[in-house]
């Protein structure tokens, strides 16, 4: 499933009209026709008598009219408020506002806010809704000043509850929410598919709940490869998991070696060692220093141990493995170093580098760029990747995609930038943003399942399937395990073991999976 930049979108729109034939006005309809569907549905007639459109000049407000028109047809209440003179609404804006003006509905135009104010008074918020038909996805500047600012607040104070028009006003891609004003909503109603701006920075808690409405746009449009942005969905990974062939053993599902786990840090080693074994590999061995020989195997008796004291230990083995982690809780010494730099190095095998694999790389990321062959996954979170990166926390959180994709490119690594939706990175330029998972997995041992899930299973799966839809599976399962967890635990109860526990159900219950999105 695509997400696309409003560039892309404003593009698609072009070539649909220009190329396939299909009139812009139609397509306006069609979105419109949509949206009051969705609307009707989350604000029924039976209880909400009443809604107010507030229009912008471009067609958001053009769509906005369209909706308030339908749903007074079908017996609502509606008040169209104007913010700019109908004489200067663009030209499909326009058809529609003079629909509304034939049919005799009223209408009016505010020049300030406490005529805003005064108008909304006069509505009671349990029968009244407010359609946010202001600005859509194309704006590039924060609101920061003016009436469009006052607007915005007092529908944000009114008290009644906004129904968005494609994207809350105020939000963009362009910048962050908090540089300036931008509408509260419920509810969106989006059109043909979700923008990055919906889950910008990192989630849609502006948005309220969204549907995706088709208006028309070809598929095969939609389909192209130039268009680089998934929302990873179970249809994209599913395939992986079918029945196993009843002479099936351990070996075919290969051989997990992971480097985890310190003296002061043991824990992160066996939740990550246990997470691979969960995910389906045939094998696991930990790696471990002489003290922790006997934690791991205590812990879990499935696990195997490799007992090492420098790299060398660890390097003559290699061969034996399908995937090699390295990170959690390791540490980030010297010696992470040298283990880190003997597996770019040597690793026959895919290879996963987590947190201190990752931290000891801090002005050393141009040894990423050595030739070799096996692929290589880092998994940072916001933090490590800022270390790593060179660029500030707040640049990578003001443009996740941009930079993940930037690094995977340059370096030649996959990139799984954690967060609340997860950012996957391939070297050929692919980006893949996750949608399962909840606010319950910010606890310790999270990133610990999540990297033993991506090494299980590259472990089961490398060689058959290309590692990008392997890493989609093992991120998108380990976030609805944790979904599943908290239908039992709750979010602030969640622990890192709750999510190894639920990754089977995660597994079998992928066909049941609900996608927090709704589509049409």
């Amino acid at each position: 499933m695509k997400l696309l930049y409003s560039s892309w979108m404003q593009q698609l729109d072009a070539e649909t009209i220009e190329n396939i034939g299909i009139p812009a006005i139609v397509l306006m309809e069609n979105a419109s026709q949509g949206a009051a569907a969705f609307f009707r549905e989350e604000f029924p007639l039976e209880k909400y008598k009443s809604l107010v459109v507030l229009a912008g000049k471009g067609n958001n407000g053009g769509d906005g009219i369209a909706v308030g028109r339908i749903l007074y047809q079908q017996g609502y209440n509606v008040e169209f408020i104007l913010l700019a003179a109908p004489e200067k609404l663009n030209s499909d804006p326009a058809i529609n506002f003079n629909i509304i003006k034939n049919l005799g509905l009223s209408y009016s135009v505010i020049k300030d806010s406490p005529e805003l104010t005064a108008r909304l008074k006069k509505y009671y918020p349990a029968e009244t809704f407010i359609i946010d038909a202001i600005f859509g996805t194309g704006i590039t500047k924060p609101v920061k000043e003016g009436l469009y600012k006052e607007v915005i607040k007092g529908i944000n104070e009114s008290g009644l509850l906004a129904a968005a028009i494609d994207i809350p006003s105020g939000l963009s891609e362009s910048f962050l929410p908090a540089a300036g004003a931008h509408v509260r909503a419920a509810v969106t109603a989006t059109f043909q598919s979700l923008k990055v701006s919906h889950l910008y920075p990192d989630g849609n808690k502006h948005c309220g709940k969204i549907k995706v409405i088709d208006i028309g746009i070809p598929r095969r449009l939609l389909d192209r490869e130039e268009y680089y942005i998934h929302l990873i969905t179970p249809a994209d990974f599913r395939h992986l998991f079918v029945k196993r062939e009843v002479d099936a053993h351990k070996g075919h599902f290969g051989h997990t070696l992971n480097i985890s786990g310190s003296i002061e840090k043991p824990g992160a080693g066996i939740l990550s060692a246990f997470s691979a074994l969960k995910s389906g590999a045939g094998l696991c061995t930990a790696a471990v220093c002489f003290e922790n020989r006997t934690i791991a195997v205590a812990a879990h008796p499935e696990l195997m141990t490799l007992i090492y004291k420098d790299k060398k230990d660890i390097l003559k083995r290699l061969p034996e493995f399908n995937a090699v982690l390295a990170g959690p809780g390791l540490g980030d010494g010297a010696g992470t170093y040298e283990i880190v730099s003997m597996l770019l190095e040597h690793s026959p095998a895919p290879i996963v580098l987590d947190a201190d694999a990752v931290n000891v790389l801090q002005e050393r990321r141009e040894i990423l760029k050595q030739e070799r062959v096996p692929p290589v996954v880092i998994t940072p979170h916001p933090a490590e990747f800022s270390r790593l990166s060179g660029l500030s926390k707040k640049e990578i959180l003001a443009d996740r995609i941009g930079v993940s994709r930037d690094f995977a490119r340059e370096y030649n690594v996959y990139v799984v930038l954690k967060g609340h939706h997860t950012v996957i990175a391939t070297p050929s330029g692919q980006v893949f943003l996750n949608q399962s998972g909840n606010p319950g997995m910010a606890t310790a041992g999270s990133g610990d399942v999540l990297c033993g899930m991506l090494a299980g299973m590259i472990s089961q799966f490398t060689g058959k399937f290309p590692l990008a839809v392997i890493l989609q599976a093992a991120v998108f399962i380990h976030g609805y395990a944790a979904d599943k967890a908290v239908e039992k635990v709750g979010e602030i109860s969640l622990t890192a073991a709750d999510i190894i526990e639920h990754i089977p159900a995660a597994i079998q219950g992928l066909d049941d999976y609900k996608s927090q999105f709704l589509f049409s």
